[in-house]
């Protein structure tokens, strides 16, 4: 494959992972594992569902999608590196039971994820960073 097909593919995957973390609270439970299995890799698999569980507990759920703006992506031979500059404002975080919002996101969010290359050929992300506000 060409670099060119592989940074698309690697941007391609990114932004399945994104769209599935806008919901992956509301998953089926008993298959949640599996369908975000398709799109991260742990340690971001492990922490997710971590963070489900805990949200859940405390009657915490998502809401909204985030917009994903893919700046660059960078091969290695470990992997690859998304940049994204994302607009969360339409998504955050409410109570499960009072449905009021608790977190907002931002119009620039900086984000870096890494991603690896299944056996399978799919590129997952497995480890999503939190830069900064701001692009």
């Amino acid at each position: 494959m060409s670099t060119a097909t592989e940074e698309k593919a690697a941007a391609a995957a990114y932004t399945k992972f994104v769209a599935m973390l806008d919901r992956a609270d509301s998953l089926p439970a008993e298959s949640r594992k599996q369908e975000l299995a398709t799109v991260m890799a742990d340690p971001q698999l492990s922490r997710v569902l971590q963070r489900i569980d805990t949200m859940k507990k405390h009657h915490i759920a998502t809401y909204g999608h985030v917009v994903v703006h893919v700046k660059s992506v960078q091969l290695a031979a470990s992997g690859a590196t998304v940049y994204d500059c994302q607009d969360s404002r339409g998504s955050g975080l409410l109570n499960s039971v009072t449905h009021k919002k608790l977190i907002r996101g931002v119009r620039q969010g900086s984000k870096k994820a890494l991603l690896v290359k299944g056996a399978d050929g799919q590129w997952r992300v497995s480890k999503s960073i939190a830069i900064g506000e701001g692009c």
